[in-house]
C-alpha cells in the first residue's frame, strides 16, 4: 500500500493541467472545496458518539475477510467498528460534496456499516431516495439510530447480503440509478459482479464510486477492468476511492487526481 501510494502521488495531478472543462470544474468546485458546511458538525457529533460507544456487537462479515463458508462471526465494540471501518472525515465530507453538487435523485450504498458514510451522503441531498444495503442486522440497528439522530429520514436500509439484495433492488427501480457508492466487498469477483449489474441501470449522468480501489490485488485488478469498460467515459483515481462517470459528451479519459 505504501509503494502504491507513492506511485499515486508521483502521477497525481491537481486541477492545473486538466484540459477537460467538466473535470476541471469538478476538481475545483467539489474535490478542492474547502468550505465548512453546517451539516458536517451535525454528522460528526453523531460519529463522535459512535466512537465513544463501548457496547459490543456480534458481527457477521460476508465480505472479503469471510471464510470458506462465505462469512465469519466475531464480537467487536461499536467504538472499534466506527474507528476502523468507518470512512474518514476527509472522505466522508467529499462524498457529501459530490452528492450536494450533482443532486442525484436515486442513490444506493452497498455496505452501510454503522452509517458514517451514509450520513454524509444522505445529508448531501435530503430529497433523494437513498437505499443502503447492510448484511449484518446487529450493525444495521445501530445505523438506523444514528440516521434518525441526524435527521436522515430519506434512507431505507435493506438488511441482506449484496448478492441477493442488489438484483432485487435493481429490478424494482422505476428509473435509472443516479449514484452508487460501493464499499463492503473488496473482492475482484464481487466488485466486478456489482459493477456489471449496476451499469445496466445507469444513465449518462450517473456516478459510481468504488471505495478502497487499492485495498488488494483483486481490487486493483477490478479497478483496471472498470476503467477499460467501453461504457465508462471518465474515471478519477483519488487512491482511496475511484469515481466513474458515464457522460456521453465526454471523451474517454482516466485521471489520477491529488487529494
Amino acid at each position: 500500500m505504501i509503494l502504491q501510494y507513492l506511485k499515486y502521488r508521483l502521477h497525481a495531478k491537481t486541477r492545473h493541467g486538466i484540459h477537460s472543462p467538466f473535470i476541471y470544474s469538478f476538481i475545483e468546485e467539489v474535490i478542492y472545496d474547502g468550505k465548512t458546511y453546517p451539516e458536517y458538525a451535525i454528522i460528526e457529533k453523531e460519529i463522535s458518539k459512535l466512537k465513544q460507544n463501548r457496547n459490543v456487537l456480534e458481527i457477521v462479515d460476508f465480505g472479503a475477510s469471510g471464510n470458506k463458508q462465505g462469512y465469519k462471526t466475531r464480537f467487536r465494540r461499536i467504538s472499534t467498528i466506527a474507528a476502523l471501518s468507518g470512512i474518514s472525515k476527509r472522505h466522508g465530507r467529499l462524498l457529501y460534496r459530490i452528492v450536494k453538487h450533482f443532486k442525484p435523485a436515486t442513490l444506493l450504498e452497498m455496505g452501510t456499516s454503522l452509517g458514517i458514510s451514509t450520513m454524509y451522503q444522505a445529508k448531501g441531498n435530503p430529497d433523494a431516495q437513498f437505499t443502503g444495503i447492510e448484511g449484518c442486522a446487529t450493525v444495521a440497528s445501530i445505523t438506523r439510530s444514528s440516521l434518525d439522530a441526524v435527521g436522515c429520514t430519506n434512507v431505507n436500509l435493506i438488511m441482506a447480503q449484496f448478492k441477493t439484495a442488489l438484483p432485487d433492488y435493481l429490478s424494482g427501480l422505476a428509473t435509472n440509478l443516479d449514484y452508487a457508492f460501493i464499499d463492503g466487498d473488496h473482492t475482484y469477483e464481487g466488485t466486478m459482479s456489482y459493477f456489471n449489474q449496476l451499469k445496466n441501470h445507469v444513465s449518462s449522468n450517473s456516478i459510481l464510486i468504488f471505495h478502497d480501489i487499492y485495498w488488494s490485488e483483486g481490487m486493483k485488478r477490478a479497478w483496471e477492468e472498470i476503467k477499460q469498460d467501453t461504457e465508462v467515459k471518465v474515471t478519477i483515481d483519488l487512491f482511496y476511492m475511484g469515481i466513474v462517470f458515464f457522460r456521453s459528451e465526454l471523451s474517454k479519459q482516466d485521471f489520477v487526481v491529488r487529494f
